[in-house]
């Protein structure tokens, strides 16, 4: 057990489950910027500057583990579920192990909050892989689950269970389903991909997936973890709050892949092979005026500066050490 952080036990205190992940380091910067006592949980901490701020437990998710933390920081305010499966792919490939990582570790923070954590108010962030392939141009929190991969599958499960816990016991809940989180540090996905693969010889063409049309709907993940503050402070006691984890601006493949590839100095030709990923919708953005609305959130990071940042974070680290 690693032990760095500071604080004074009167300091509200969140635990982060998940808070050594890229998005989960992501919410412990928020939360130390804003004064909070920060503890994470889970396989590895926070690195740099936030992970000497923070205290670490190590190890799966479980209540012994949370038991563990509250016996040396005190009682949380707050707990946040950013743990779980993280990859559609993967969740193919081993719809059990990410039944385990995702719903098994939701139970179990439950039957923490339930039996040593009362008081504690829980955010889960989820994701827009729960709506499916709806084939809508935006989708809001009133449209139905209709998963179409293990991984959504399961998101959606961990949002039932947590509902059914806010009904049955009083526990104040909120949900933040996120669409597409990129930023400096995020080592997967189409934006690593993409700069990956990007070709030394500008001549040289590169295939992507699908017809290029497909839309998504990307957040920068400093204004993600603005937004899953803002919502876990507006839970209530017995009550599930959801809220769409977006920009509300959907940009296509093509035209992301495009742009990204300009601002790094590629002249490279894109090629959309036509297939369809298994488990990828076609179309998935957000509205998020209940966002908006409820909370006050705008996104501060618009995608062209986010890419410009992803970009140089990408040379930095690719450079000789």
């Amino acid at each position: 057990m690693k032990t760095t952080g500071k604080g004074s036990p009167a300091t509200p205190l969140v635990v982060i489950a998940g808070g050594g992940g890229f998005l989960g380091s992501a919410i412990a910067r928020q939360y130390i910027a804003h004064g909070w006592r920060v503890v994470t949980l889970g396989l590895g901490g926070p690195t740099g500057q936030t992970g000497r701020q923070v205290v670490h437990h190590e190890g799966l998710i479980s209540r012994d583990l949370l038991s563990a933390a509250m016996r040396q920081n005190g009682k949380p305010n707050l707990v946040i579920h950013s743990a779980g499966g993280a990859s559609v792919g993967r969740s193919w490939e081993d719809p059990r192990g990410d039944f385990e990582l995702s719903v098994a570790s939701t139970a179990e923070i439950l039957d923490f909050l339930r039996q040593e954590g009362k008081g504690a108010s829980l955010l889960l962030v989820s994701s827009a892989a729960i709506y499916g392939n709806q084939h809508k141009t935006t989708l809001s929190e009133t449209d139905p689950a209709m998963p179409v991969s293990p991984y959504g599958l399961h998101k959606h499960i961990c949002e039932q269970l947590i509902m059914g816990e806010a009904r049955m016991t009083g526990l104040a809940t909120a949900i933040v389903r996120l669409f597409s989180v990129y930023g400096e540090g995020l080592r997967k996905q189409i934006l690593w991909d993409i700069l990956n693969r990007a070709p030394a010889n500008s001549e040289a063409a590169m295939e992507l997936w699908g017809h290029g049309g497909e839309t998504r709907d990307f957040l920068h993940a400093d204004d993600a973890a603005d937004l899953i503050r803002r919502a876990a402070a507006a839970a209530r006691p017995g009550e599930t709050c959801i809220f769409n984890g977006a920009s509300g601006r959907p940009v296509s493949v093509r035209d992301l892949a495009a742009q990204l590839l300009k601002i790094a100095g590629h002249e490279t030709k894109l090629v959309f092979n036509g297939r369809h990923r298994e488990g990828d919708p076609e179309h998935l953005c957000a509205n998020p005026a209940r966002s908006f609305t409820e909370l006050g959130f705008r996104p501060g990071i618009q995608l062209g500066e986010g890419l410009k940042r992803y970009v140089e974070w990408f040379i930095r680290q690719s450079g000789p050490e």
